[in-house]
């Protein structure tokens, strides 16, 4: 069988090399994919196969001339421009919610009203199109809040606020500054939430719901709370797209995935499939957070896999994927059996830190940060350790680059959590990102204390 895999960034690379353990998948195009693939030994086989193209046209194209048996399009953003109907208009089976679908994400507020509408606990929130009026109800509240750019912002939409200067902070950011474009033209205010945070999946195939009885726990802040220097210098502990994850999370029981089931997915696809009247076929994540009384609450819904959750449940899932990929088009989940194995794996993102530039200094991810600075050290990695590429670029020079802000992931499994750590951190060590303005000094930074 042949798989297309639609997205360039380190999930988007795990899918592909998930597809490619299949039993039944000989090819796996990965468009328009990262030229890291091609320095992985499932690339440099061919068995992974970079297709530059980025076109929606030319993706369904290049699927009907080479055959392709099923696509799974793993980012928000081209699932919201619907390259999923196009798609399915030229008779390519895919995975991944129809256009229409994705306002699950893209519209916080809808959501939320949903959630609220069929009883599924969230926090308490209030929408706003005027940010005078967000100010007023953030002064006058009482609590402390999160304030959310309504639309999609590549996970980093929702900023944390400690006391009403952060919100009014945060409103400004937003609705004014316009930090996430007019994503950020609407925002929800919602109460701020203290707990573990839980990273639960579940695939749909338009009738039934396959809940994932595993879950992960990302790691949001962009530093360690103790780095009190960086946090100062950034105004705060800001929210990025994830900086590492674990798997599985220390809470997994199945009392606990059975009350999840039973108090959020259940109700929620109920509602998809028989109150909107929607045949959602992909994956779909709940963002929960699980207070110290022991309540669950949403907190955020996507209609794709997270990244980095997603990396580490690849990992730890041993079920064949081109497998549950098939059933959830061909609308047989409820045939699908669910297999984990038994190690633990941990996830540290090697970031952009800071770095020189052509003038002053880039203050590194999540704020300005460099490009073009040399990938070294990928050759020492240990056998067993997994690097998915996220930011990266070829340099006819310099070889493989970096090009974004999360750059690689480094994912390390073993026997234990603690084990798993060790392992993920002795490996991302190895590498430097050379500072070619800064005589060679590495430039990339991770946190400690993912899995603690």
């Amino acid at each position: 069988m042949k798989v297309l895999v639609y997205g360039s960034g380190g999930r988007d690379h795990c899918l592909a090399d998930t597809y490619g353990d299949s039993q039944h998948v000989d090819k796996v195009y990965f468009a328009p994919g990262n030229p890291g693939v091609l320095y992985t030994p499932k690339g440099k086989r061919g068995l992974i196969e970079r297709v530059p193209i980025r076109a929606f046209d030319e993706v369904a194209d290049f699927c009907v001339e080479k055959k392709v048996d099923l696509v799974d399009v793993g980012s928000e953003n081209p699932l919201g421009e619907g390259l999923i109907d196009l798609l399915n208009q030229r008779g390519i089976r895919t995975i991944g919610p129809r256009k229409e679908y994705v306002r699950l994400e893209s519209d916080r507020a809808f959501t939320d009203d949903l959630l609220r509408k069929i009883g599924v606990p969230k926090p308490e929130y209030r929408v706003f199109d005027n940010p005078d009026e967000a100010r007023k109800y953030v002064r006058n509240i009482g609590y402390q809040v999160v304030v959310k750019a309504n639309g999609l912002a590549a996970g980093k939409g929702a900023i944390v606020c400690d006391d009403v200067s952060d919100a009014e902070t945060a409103i400004e950011t937003l609705m004014i500054k316009k930090a996430f474009g007019e994503s950020g033209s609407r925002v929800v205010i919602e109460e701020r939430m203290y707990g573990t945070e839980i990273s639960f999946f579940a695939y749909l195939d338009g009738t039934h719901c396959m809940p994932l009885r595993m879950f992960a726990q990302d790691y949001k802040p962009a530093f360690d709370p103790e780095d009190d220097e960086s946090i100062k210098k950034f105004g705060g502990n800001l929210n990025t797209g994830g900086t590492g994850c674990y798997c599985p999370h220390k809470l997994v029981s199945p009392w606990l995935v059975n009350r999840i089931i039973r108090e959020i997915v259940n109700p929620t696809v109920n509602a998809i499939y028989n109150d909107l009247g929607w045949a959602y076929k992909g994956a779909i994540y709940f963002g929960l957070n699980l207070d110290p009384y022991d309540r669950l609450g949403v907190f955020e819904i996507n209609v794709r896999h997270g990244d980095p959750e997603w990396e580490v449940i690849a990992r730890k899932l041993s079920s064949d994927l081109f497998e549950i990929g098939t059933a959830v088009w061909e609308g047989t989940l409820d045939q699908v059996q669910q297999v984990w194995n038994k190690q633990h794996y941990v996830d540290v993102i090697a970031m952009e830190g800071r770095s020189k530039a052509s003038k002053g200094w880039n203050k590194g991810y999540p704020g300005r940060y460099g490009k073009g600075h040399r990938i070294l050290g990928l050759d020492k990695i240990e056998k067993g350790v997994t690097i998915y590429f996220a930011g990266v670029d070829e340099n006819p020079e310099k070889g493989l680059v970096t090009y974004g802000g999360r750059v690689l992931h480094v994912i390390a499994g073993d026997k234990t959590l603690e084990a798993a750590r060790e392992k993920a951190y002795r490996n991302i060590r190895l590498i430097t990102f050379e500072d070619h303005n800064n005589s060679g000094a590495n430039c990339l930074r991770f946190r400690n204390t993912i899995g603690l």
